[in-house]
């Protein structure tokens, strides 16, 4: 009895062992290449693959990426301060990848580079206070908030990032304001 316990328990430990070797194999190397690189050059590699992002924990430093054409997901694991990936790993959760897909595809949708397409003359005046301090206009959002948009200008010489807001209803005017540099760059993945 004992004898037949412990062939069941090794036979367990060998399919384990294979079936997690099988996953592991399947990782395209291409992807797998992207451990120890920064997450950004990372991020942009899979993009470059066919990636796109389907879901980011915000605790737990991991994201899923997923190609549609190929009908792969991948999970990327990251370190916390160094932002270095730590390790890359086969999702065999497809449908959850490509509902997050779908999901993240809307949101992106209110990303759109260049300048709004709203004039009046107060956001014509603010367009060109920022104008005339060296700013250029990097991208804008439509309804970043219930009922605004606003459009993001970047100074890559003084890594200065200031916004425009305005109410969608009637183009009005709500505020200029200075923000972060890192959100001067449009963060909509490209849709190819």
């Amino acid at each position: 009895m004992k004898r037949t316990k412990n062939l069941v328990f090794y036979t367990l430990l060998l399919t384990a062992f294979f079936v997690s070797n099988k996953i592991a194999a399947q990782v395209p190397k291409e992807v797998s290449s992207i451990v120890k690189m920064n997450l950004d050059e990372g991020q942009d590699k899979l993009q470059n693959l066919g990636y796109e992002i389907c879901h980011s924990s915000l605790f737990a430093k991991e994201q899923d990426w997923y190609n549609e054409k190929e009908k792969i997901c991948v999970t990327i694991k990251f370190k916390k301060k160094s932002k270095e990936i730590t390790e890359v790993s086969l999702n065999p959760e497809t449908s959850k990848c490509e509902q997050g897909l779908e999901a993240s595809r809307k949101v992106w949708e209110k990303y759109h580079d260049g300048p709004a397409p709203v004039s009046n003359s107060k956001i014509e005046e603010e367009r060109k206070k920022l104008a005339d301090q060296g700013f250029r206009v990097s991208y804008w959002v439509d309804q970043i908030s219930p009922g605004n948009s606003s459009e993001y200008w970047v100074n890559d010489k003084t890594q200065k990032t200031m916004l425009i807001v305005w109410k969608v209803e009637g183009n009005e005017w709500l505020m200029t304001n200075k923000t972060e540099y890192k959100y001067g760059k449009n963060p909509a993945p490209s849709q190819q």
